[in-house]
């Protein structure tokens, strides 16, 4: 079976997570970092391009690896903060675009799957996150914060989809998060992979 070349992201103008199973020169190895950007737009109205910019940098970097998969948290959704939506709406279209342009295939998450894979709970607090994917997956790379945390239960739901799982066993709310989510069949060098 081709060992699949994945990178998860949960995007963010502020902390962007990222996990990856592979560094940008395509060498094998689990990592989980975060991108900080700080704010440069003057007004709330403007696309602050300066760090829409640093992210997408960081984005081309951690896909030089050519990944058969990108998995991204959907954008989570926000009451009364029109300007937050539309900034963050704006990061995922120039992101999204960007990949497809490049030809990586890429597929949104909605955060509640992203939660219930990690706790059991569609509706889990970002600490109760971290903590899960911490206590689940800490013994294999270092979870520095819920940006990473959510990234890395991101990376894992994707790989177990198509049976290469970061660690063996599955709850039934893992099985009924990996469901919800309708997975691409993936092109790689030995051919096509189905999700299992």
């Amino acid at each position: 079976m081709t060992a699949l070349r994945m990178v998860a992201l949960d995007l963010s103008l502020a902390a962007t997570g990222v996990a990856a199973t592979h560094n940008h020169h395509g060498e094998p190895g689990l990592l989980a970092r975060t991108v900080h950007t700080a704010r440069t737009a003057h007004g709330a109205t403007d696309m602050d391009h300066t760090r829409v910019n640093a992210v997408l940098r960081d984005v081309a970097a951690a896909v030089k690896c050519r990944p058969h998969l990108v998995v991204i948290e959907w954008l989570p959704l926000f009451d009364g903060k029109g300007a937050t939506t539309l900034r963050l709406a704006e990061l995922h279209g120039v992101v999204k675009h960007w990949l497809h342009a490049q030809g990586i295939t890429y597929r949104d998450v909605h955060p509640p799957e992203v939660k219930t894979w990690a706790t059991g709970k569609g509706n889990a607090s970002k600490t109760a996150v971290l903590e899960a994917v911490t206590a689940t997956y800490g013994r294999l790379l270092h979870i520095d914060g819920h940006d990473q945390a959510d990234a890395v239960a991101l990376l894992s739901l994707a790989l177990t989809a198509y049976g290469q799982p970061l660690v063996t066993g599955m709850t039934a709310h893992q099985r009924r998060a990996l469901g919800n989510v309708s997975w691409p069949t993936l092109a790689t060098e030995a051919g096509p992979v189905v999700p299992v």
